[in-house]
């Protein structure tokens, strides 16, 4: 056996898909799973390389997973709507494109989504498109608090999910944009009982897990170790997609010396 960092992996992956090689992407990608099921970079590369291989339904499977730890998750959003609207499920397709639409609000992919499938939109939303003008498009209270946890005002996206749990208990992206605000706003308390009720009702939620290490006791942190070191182990998702200020870790990965010929190919491919 022999042993590799995760990060050679990713990077590999990155690589393949950048210049549009899906299947190496996808096949790398499936050594990390071997040993990582839960490995969540892993599940949003394997998305895009869906998306190039205009595998609608593939992506949108890999969406679904990441939505079970990641519900802010916007590129999750987008596979999910792509895939409804690839069945011609028109309605389904326009709500699950105003979720993307929360998550990321100015990306011209969702808004264009939004008008394709309006219902009663027709030929308007086409025309706009086909001019090149933006949807216009209200950002509603979701898309606000979105943005404000983007913006690091974690006093104005605590105050709105608030407001938006009150209305609407049930979403959970709701609550983990509160938990991440109230975190960040150090009300330590608060952020640990929310955790600690997240993970007992939703046990993929990769921030409550990062929350309940941080601010828990011992016993929380032996419990938050193996789903963190099974989703994301060098905390490339917490850093990288959820924006935590949380410094890069070291994970390996031990591989067969026939999978780890691949990272040497790879590396040795012409750029």
């Amino acid at each position: 056996m022999v042993a590799t960092a995760l990060t050679d992996w990713n990077d590999a992956i990155d690589a393949a898909l950048e210049v549009g090689e899906s299947l190496r992407a996808a096949a790398l990608a499936q050594v990390i799973l071997k040993r990582l099921p839960r490995h969540l970079p892993t599940y949003q590369r394997l998305l895009v390389a869906a998306w190039q291989l205009k595998r609608w339904d593939e992506g949108e499977d890999w969406g679904r997973r990441l939505l079970r730890a990641d519900p802010l998750n916007g590129l999750a959003w987008r596979a999910l709507a792509t895939a409804a609207e690839q069945r011609s499920q028109r309605a389904q397709a326009h709500a699950t494109w105003q979720r993307a639409f929360e998550t990321d609000p100015y990306a011209p992919e969702v808004r264009a989504g939004i008008s394709r499938t309006a219902l009663g939109g027709g030929e308007l939303g086409g025309d706009r498109l086909a001019a090149g003008l933006p949807a216009p498009l209200a950002l509603n209270a979701a898309a606000l608090a979105r943005l404000a946890l983007r913006g690091y005002r974690w006093a104005r996206a605590a105050t709105l999910y608030r407001q938006l749990i009150e209305a609407d208990a049930r979403r959970i992206d709701f609550q983990v944009g509160l938990l991440m605000a109230i975190w960040q706003l150090r009300a330590r308390d608060e952020a640990y009982r929310l955790a600690r009720s997240l993970v007992d009702e939703h046990p993929y939620l990769l921030l409550a897990w990062v929350v309940l290490d941080e601010l828990g006791d011992v016993n929380d942190r032996a419990l938050a170790r193996n789903p963190i070191q099974s989703m994301d182990p060098n905390g490339e998702l917490a850093r990288v997609w959820l924006g935590l200020p949380h410094a890069p870790r070291t994970a390996e990965l031990t591989v067969t010396p026939d999978e780890a010929a691949l990272l040497d190919v790879d590396s040795n491919a012409p750029t």
